[in-house]
Order: C-alpha cells, then sequence, then structure tokens
C-alpha cells in the first residue's frame, strides 16, 4: 500500500498525512480497510443476476452490458476450465480458480439469499461511514471523512458511492434522507473538480442517455427542435448578410 501511496500523492496531491502514526492517519487505515476489502464484484455482478433487487441503474450498466455480465458470472468457471484443458502447463491454477470462481471466494453467481449477505455487509459498512461523518460537528462540519484533509480513504469511499448509485443503489443505501450525513457528503464530493473528471465519461452518457429517451418518447419534440435549428440558421444567415450589406 505504501508504494500506491505515493504514486497517488505525486500525481493528485498528499492524500495521506505526513505525520505516520496519528490519529488521522489511524482512521484512515481503519476505513481503507473497511472500503477496500468490501466484496464489489460480487456486489456488481450480483446485480445483474438480479436486477429486481435495484430500481434505476444507470450507464455504463445499461440493460444490456447487464444481460452480458449475468452471463459471464454464470460460465464464468466453465470458461477457465476450458483455458485449462487448452493450457495443460498451467491446468492446475486453473482448475482451482474455476473451483473457487462456482463455489468459493470468487464466486460471482450468487443467489439471492447470498446477495442479502452482500447487501448487509455494503450497508454495516456505510453505517460505519455515517456515524464518522455524523461526528464531524461545530467546527469540523466541512471536515471530509476522516479529518479536514482530503484523504485516500475518501477516493475509496467515492469511488463506491460512484459504483452504488450507477448500479442503482442510493435510496437503499443513503438517498432520501436515509443516512442524511452520507448523502450530504455525495453532493459535496460531486463538486470536486477531480470527481468531475473521474466520471466524465459516465455523467455525460446519463444525459445522452436521458436525452435519447426523450426524443424517443416525443416525436413531436424532435420535429420541433429541428424547426428551431432550422429557424435558427436562417435567423443567422439572414443576419449576416445584413450585417455586410
Amino acid at each position: 500500500m505504501a508504494d500506491a501511496d505515493r504514486v497517488v500523492a505525486g500525481q493528485f496531491g498528499q492524500l495521506t498525512p505526513k505525520e505516520k502514526g496519528s490519529e488521522e492517519s489511524k482512521t484512515i487505515q481503519k476505513f481503507r480497510d473497511l472500503l477496500e476489502t468490501l466484496p464489489i464484484p460480487a456486489l456488481t455482478f450480483g446485480t445483474a443476476i438480479h436486477p429486481e433487487l435495484v430500481d434505476n441503474p444507470k450507464p455504463p450498466f445499461t440493460p444490456s452490458v447487464l444481460k452480458q455480465m449475468k452471463e459471464n458470472a454464470k460460465n464464468r468457471h466453465v470458461v477457465i476450465r476450458g483455458h485449462a484443458e487448452k493450457a495443460p502447463e498451467f491446468q492446475k491454477v486453473l482448475m482451482e480458480k474455476a473451483a473457487a470462481v462456482e463455489h468459493g471466494a470468487l464466486k460471482l453467481n450468487r443467489t439471492r439469499e447470498e446477495m442479502d449477505e452482500v447487501l448487509k455487509e455494503f450497508d454495516l459498512a456505510l453505517q460505519k461511514v455515517e456515524l464518522q461523518l455524523s461526528s464531524h460537528t461545530g467546527d469540523k462540519s466541512a471536515w471530509w471523512l476522516c479529518g479536514e484533509m482530503f484523504s485516500i480513504a475518501d477516493v475509496d469511499l467515492a469511488i463506491l458511492l460512484n459504483r452504488l448509485i450507477c448500479l442503482g443503489y442510493e435510496l437503499k443505501f443513503w438517498a432520501g434522507g436515509k443516512r442524511p450525513f452520507l448523502e450530504t457528503y455525495w453532493h459535496k464530493i460531486q463538486k470536486r473538480d477531480s470527481f468531475k473528471r473521474a466520471t466524465y465519461f459516465s455523467t455525460n452518457a446519463v444525459h445522452l442517455t436521458k436525452l435519447r429517451g426523450i426524443l424517443k418518447q416525443s416525436k413531436t419534440l424532435l420535429a420541433s427542435l429541428t424547426a428551431v435549428m432550422g429557424i435558427a440558421i436562417i435567423s443567422y444567415i439572414i443576419y449576416r448578410r445584413v450585417s455586410k450589406s
């Protein structure tokens, strides 16, 4: 982790306290351990298998993408075993991985009951985050997750929240006043330039999807937009000619 921290700090500024062993440093490490060990692949692929768990998945998790992910999760162990047959020198390692994918720690094809346990794990972790954020009162109200400094733990949390909202879990975990401090944090993190840059493409994909839906729903609107654009172009041409005369 130390080498990775140095690389990140070199690119994006100091994300860990200079004073190692401080209370802030310990808190950051505690939340890193909490957030980085969450089974995000299991949640992501499990959502594809059980789409009824969410209300409004967003790009890149479109229906077609979720359908493909569902097939991948169900057939992953079969594919790995196929690779094992074609590569005898790696057969043992690949067969062990196939077993872990089908029944063990790498399993992505979760039952609904198993997904309930996965969701409970995320819920407990986010409750710890909510309690931490709620402790920042008075002159600490503007603090980030672990202190005044925006830290690597905030990066972990931002990535997690963005994944959850793209999958469509915001109403389940924090939105609508369910976890008000986490909801406020989410609005705050979205205003950071670094977050905007990191999520530029997914954000624009959401906007394009909304626009596409609106245009599909209303041919009249599409015709109106075309007419307005045509009028604007004609007006501009007339203006240019008049201004030159």
